[in-house]
């Protein structure tokens, strides 16, 4: 009798331990409340996840704002730049001299969308080029009126360029790409200057590449010509006609008999 005894009154404990313990299970701590980000931090945090940018590494940004895909809201254009990383990997390489010769050329600007409507953004889209200069943005109506299109301009050593972007399905995708200038600095120059006429074969504009003449300038120190914005004096010369083939969705042109 005096075992039984004991053994309830263990069972009891034990009932009272699981009953206590399942009570306190049931309990659920409140979770924190999210962190509501600015545009501005969610920009940040998805570069530095995108390029694997490190708290120690440098870089720059910059934000362009225009429609650009026909919803009404302000979609955003953001460059990235990421001359110190150039510099660094040409360091790392033990060939610096060679990669200052050519300008650091390689993947080290970005651009990014950001959707005004959902706020998403895109993969980053590298512009090869040198990083000593930064991406520079503009906003035009090329394929439709409805909204604009984006302009990109960078630079190769002592040459610039202009690639175009629309967007399509949420993504910039490139449609055209032409040369702005070349031989800054030098003796032997050519220049472009670019308008826009209505399509020829679709209600798409076409793109009217003319010569142009570039201004003369003296270079002493090579890394200075990335900050000079030379001036293009436009003629009457056209170099180019480019159409925009809607099938294949870029611009064409028609070739020399």
């Amino acid at each position: 009798m005096k075992y039984a005894y004991l053994f309830i009154f263990a069972c009891l404990i034990i009932g009272c331990t699981e009953s206590i313990s399942d009570t306190d299970a049931e309990v659920i701590s409140p979770e924190e409340p999210a962190v509501e980000m600015t545009v501005e931090q969610r920009i940040v945090r998805h570069i530095e996840s995108q390029l694997e940018i490190p708290a120690t590494e440098e870089y720059s940004y910059k934000v362009y704002e225009a429609e650009l895909n026909g919803d009404e809201n302000v979609d955003r254009i953001i460059t990235v730049n990421l001359v110190d990383r150039a510099i660094q990997e040409a360091i790392e390489s033990g060939n610096i001299a060679k990669r200052a010769e050519v300008g650091y050329i390689g993947n080290y600007n970005y651009i990014f969308y950001m959707d005004g409507t959902k706020e998403t953004i895109t993969q980053g889209i590298p512009v090869p080029s040198s990083p000593q200069a930064e991406l520079r943005v503009t906003f035009e109506n090329i394929c439709t009126e409805a909204y604009k299109d984006i302009l990109v301009d960078f630079r190769i050593r002592n040459a610039g360029y202009r690639r175009f972007f629309s967007i399509m399905r949420d993504i910039p995708r490139q449609v055209f790409e032409t040369k702005i200038f070349d031989g800054l600095g030098t003796d032997n120059t050519e220049a472009y200057s670019v308008q826009y006429e209505p399509g020829t074969y679709s209600l798409s504009k076409d793109i009217i590449v003319y010569k142009a003449d570039l201004e003369d300038v003296v270079i002493n120190d090579p890394n200075a010509v990335y900050e000079i914005d030379p001036e293009i004096t436009p003629t009457d010369v056209v170099d180019r006609r480019w159409f925009y083939n809607v099938a294949q969705q870029k611009y064409y042109t028609e070739i020399d008999q």
